[in-house]
């Protein structure tokens, strides 16, 4: 019998926290489930830990591959997967033991394309609930039915682990993970949001998400130094635009593509701090992305004038001495109370629906 739901769980150095990750997949009320552990080259004890596991319970299938990154080791999930759904949990992490079975519930009772989950963030060693966390933005704001119409998706984080997904449209659409950058787990969100029209909230912590300063998938928001990060949000942006456009949906998503990609720009252009850096930057997005883009294509929003700036090399107001501090003290508040949260996973749903709310 084929399993319902196939669970994706990408490995690397993570021997410490493993066991407890993977006993919370084994041990779900709902049974029908397959656990694809991909081990990411690990140096440590954590394939050891994966072929225990899988010689006591044969729904653990474990696949070792050379140090590739995340993204290859989901790629690879996602084509060995045959479940009807699909779920991921970082190797550090685990579910509530209720998780499979309440979102397989919600998202065939109420037939839906993707359905969310609340979550508890572990830090050490104190859970604390997300709904009595003064981190506003990491917590979901709706709960029930919508339909994933923009601009209600700019409000939809772009995690992996509180969702689950419908592998039909992962096929249909030919949705992947982008090889070799950073952001890959949100732009495979945002390709799927893309493909759907409905999601349900539910307002159940089903997810525990620990946080660990120095985990490959917990990683800080990045400074200026860091110009592969800086660089992949935008080679991100473009591998969206492609596989918009490979799929003839760029049409219906005009409007939520300018302002992912101009809040996008504009959050890493608040780190910088020096005009040489700006420009450094915008030129980059000029060569990258938007030298080819032709904007007259798309709505006329308030957030397509930044673009158009940056387009036609007008990049005075992004390093205007004024702006540059208003810019800052938010994003400096902000720094300070997620310190150990991802750009990728937190930051940055909250930060587009803000842009576009002060439309």
């Amino acid at each position: 019998m084929s399993p319902v739901i196939s669970i994706i769980v990408p490995v690397y150095n993570c021997d410490n926290f493993l066991e407890k990750s993977i006993t919370s997949l084994i041990n779900q009320t709902f049974e029908n489930i397959e656990i694809i552990c991909i081990n990411d080259g690990s140096i440590d004890n954590s394939l050891d830990i994966l072929n225990n596991f899988s010689k006591k319970d044969k729904r653990i299938i474990v696949i070792d591959q050379e140090n590739n990154g995340p993204a290859e080791a989901r790629n690879k999930g996602l084509k060995k997967s045959r479940g009807e759904y699909i779920m991921f949990c970082d190797s550090d992490d685990w579910y509530e033991p209720a998780m499979c079975e309440k979102m397989l519930e919600t998202i065939r009772s109420k037939s839906v394309d993707l359905v969310i989950c609340s979550c508890n963030v572990v830090k050490d060693e104190q859970t604390y609930n997300l709904r009595d966390s003064d981190i506003d933005y990491h917590k979901l704001t709706y709960y029930g039915l919508h339909s994933l119409t923009y601009p209600f998706k700019t409000r939809v984080n772009s995690v992996l682990w509180n969702k689950i997904f419908k592998k039909s449209i992962i096929e249909q659409y030919n949705i992947d993970f982008p090889s070799g950058y950073y952001h890959d787990d949100m732009v495979f969100v945002l390709q799927y949001l893309c493909c759907s029209k409905t999601i349900y909230a539910i307002d159940i912590h089903l997810y525990n998400y620990l946080l660990r300063s120095n985990s490959i998938m917990h990683q800080t928001y990045f400074s200026p130094k860091d110009r592969k990060k800086m660089f992949d949000t935008i080679d991100v942006m473009k591998y969206f635009l492609i596989k918009l456009s490979d799929n003839n949906l760029l049409n219906d998503n005009k409007a939520y593509f300018i302002v992912i990609l101009s809040g996008l720009i504009k959050w890493i252009v608040s780190i910088l701090s020096s005009k040489e850096e700006i420009n450094f930057f915008l030129d980059y997005c000029n060569e990258t992305i938007l030298f080819d883009l032709d904007l007259d294509y798309f709505p006329d929003i308030e957030n397509k004038s930044h673009l158009l700036n940056i387009k036609n090399k007008y990049y005075q107001p992004f390093y205007q001495e004024d702006n540059k501090k208003k810019r800052n003290k938010p994003v400096k508040k902000f720094i300070k109370k997620v310190l150990t949260f991802s750009f990728s996973y937190f930051l940055f749903p909250y930060y587009i629906y803000k842009i576009y709310k002060r439309k």
